[in-house]
């Protein structure tokens, strides 16, 4: 979702641990950084040299009840919102040769089978 499209983001009810990760599904070898903003917070993890079908390591981040959390990809420019809330535990990147999605679970990758 484009950063001026839809509602602000509800309440949250609880709190915890948040991470989120880089898939590169593109064809080549990524540059750049990702980087969650949520109001005046913003974490950055470097994707330099991440590898087609790779996965980066995680980045904790800090999402904030009654507050929007964007994704970008220094690369595309565009900032897309998409609002994380409290059993959302780890956001999934996913950078293709077509842009930026955000895939939201409460499941560690660790525990993914394929």
């Amino acid at each position: 979702m484009n950063e001026s499209e839809g509602a602000d983001k509800g309440p949250m009810a609880g709190s915890g641990s948040f991470d989120f990760f880089v898939v590169n599904i593109s064809s080549e070898a990524l540059t750049g950084n990702v980087t969650w903003t949520g109001g005046s917070r913003s974490e950055s993890l470097d994707v330099d040299g991440l590898a087609p079908a790779a996965m980066s390591q995680q980045q904790s981040f800090s999402p904030q009840s009654g507050v929007n959390d964007y994704w970008q990809w220094s690369e595309k420019g565009d900032k897309y919102k998409l609002n994380v809330y409290d059993k959302d535990r780890y956001a999934a990147v996913l950078i293709s040769d077509y842009g930026i999605g955000v895939l939201l679970t409460n499941t560690s990758p660790g525990t993914w089978a394929w």
